[in-house]
């Protein structure tokens, strides 16, 4: 079976010199482009470049900038192994790591610090290799330089066409991949450029690379669509982010005096700390890992108003039964099964701590949860991690977001429904998400709590 990169390589005609080895003009006139912008970009980003590092060893000991050797040009055609036959440089890049170690996979390996989580997901970790452009160890535009681990493995001879030109912070591969893609795509893809690189496709990479790492940066990108369901939007994700700090942080401020009350009136009504706290699942996550990219679950602790009595492993276990009991659709009442039958009186439940659960106050302290990053205002139910463990395969895309405070479960159910529905509701939200919708759910979510409809 042929694979992408040998049909690549038919379509094309390498019997020409020139197109083996490049004009020498086109090489001379790209040479004196790269080391111009580069030169220029460095000056421009050199205050970025100065606050990255700082917050770099701000934030860890160790020094800013990596190097990782790399494959360069080939220098020569012959028998002798490609290992033999090509250059080798260092290639530089921020530190994001804890430990230097360059095979730490990318994105949520623990090792990986909290201001490396945000350049590998920029792509501002590879800004140091300007610093090879100017060096001549590399091109702005070419394929990416890879590891020199893989010249351990056997390449096939026609793949060794994409050492003739330089490698290059970005490239053709990089501006029209659509999702992670295989080897043999990729080998396509740099030998097309090869045979075809010209001025023109240099200048046109260039203007699609800024697309590319924002499109990069989710997680989309990295995973097969029959993985992730929901699509992502990069800038409503932004914005999104701003406005959850932004209400978040003002609510808390003008909401103080009610939060110092409600603790004060939970310390005198019964005994226990003032905030309940508990694991939930947050959204999941890409590994991508040795066997190729997955989606993980993580777990934050989120923040509530004790309404209970102090005892925490009872009332962890006797709601772990009732979840268990959901999930399995016992409590669905005989009459309607879209609706689930809830305890009218639980005795867990304190005199404060009622009228808390009425009116949703007993929430407040997620907005915390909402400043740190762990929550959205709107967005699916967070819930415990022994819910999640009962799920069944079809139920896991709810967990694509980022869970909230209130979202159309809240507004529309109101924990009177059933798994299924919850999830039928979120699938909904997630695939038609937009500000404006956030917006209407929160205005929708005040009428909610006033009428108390299904809050126990």
């Amino acid at each position: 079976m042929q694979t992408q990169w040998q049909y690549a390589n038919q379509d094309t005609t390498h019997d020409n010199p020139d197109l083996m080895t490049g004009s020498a003009i086109y090489e001379r006139v790209k040479r004196i482009i790269d080391f111009g912008l580069a030169l220029t970009f460095l000056v421009i980003f050199s205050p970025i470049l100065l606050a990255i590092g700082i917050a770099i060893k701000l934030e860890t000991k160790g020094v800013v900038i990596v190097s990782e050797p790399r494959v360069g040009r080939r220098t020569s055609n012959g028998h002798r192994r490609l290992s033999e036959r090509v250059e080798v440089f260092q290639m530089y890049r921020f530190r994001t790591t804890h430990e230097l170690d360059a095979h730490i996979l990318r994105f949520t390996d623990r090792r990986i610090t909290r201001v490396g989580k945000f350049l590998q997901k920029t792509s501002m970790d590879e800004l140091p290799e300007l610093i090879n452009v100017l060096k001549g160890d590399m091109a702005l535009i070419g394929p990416r330089p890879i590891s020199t681990r893989a010249l351990e493995r056997e390449i096939v001879p026609e793949y060794e066409v994409r050492f003739d030109t330089k490698p290059g912070i970005t490239g053709l591969w990089q501006v029209t991949r659509k999702h992670i893609g295989t080897i043999e795509e990729m080998a396509a893809t740099d030998i097309s450029y090869v045979y075809n690189r010209s001025a023109w496709l240099d200048i046109k990479i260039l203007l699609l690379s800024p697309r590319a790492i924002i499109w990069r940066s989710s997680a989309q990108h990295w995973l097969d669509r029959s993985v992730l369901k929901v699509r992502e939007n990069i800038f409503y994700n932004i914005i999104k982010r701003i406005m959850d700090l932004l209400i978040a942080t003002t609510a808390l401020i003008i909401l103080a005096p009610i939060l110092v009350l409600i603790a004060l009136l939970i310390r005198l009504d019964s005994s226990g700390p003032v905030l309940f706290t508990q694991m939930r699942v947050g959204k999941r996550v890409l590994l991508v890992s040795q066997t190729g990219p997955l989606l993980l679950t993580t777990n934050f602790k989120i923040y509530k108003f004790r309404t209970m009595h102090d005892d925490q492993n009872q009332n962890d276990a006797m709601h772990q039964k009732w979840v268990q009991d959901w999930v399995e659709g016992k409590l669905n009442k005989i009459n309607n099964e879209q609706e689930i039958i809830k305890p009218k009186a639980d005795p867990r439940v304190t005199r404060i701590g009622r009228i808390l659960r009425a009116t949703s106050l007993d929430e407040l302290p997620q907005l915390i949860n909402v400043v740190k990053g762990d929550m959205s205002l709107v967005g699916p139910r967070p819930v415990p991690v022994y819910e999640v463990e009962a799920y069944e395969d079809r139920h896991y895309a709810r967990l694509d977001a980022m869970p909230g405070m209130t979202g159309w479960w809240q507004i529309k159910l109101r924990g009177r429904g059933t798994l299924d529905q919850m999830v039928e509701l979120d699938l909904e939200y997630l695939k038609r998400r937009s500000i404006w919708s956030d917006i209407k759910i929160m205005f929708l979510t005040v009428p909610a709590v006033i009428t108390g409809r299904g809050a126990k």
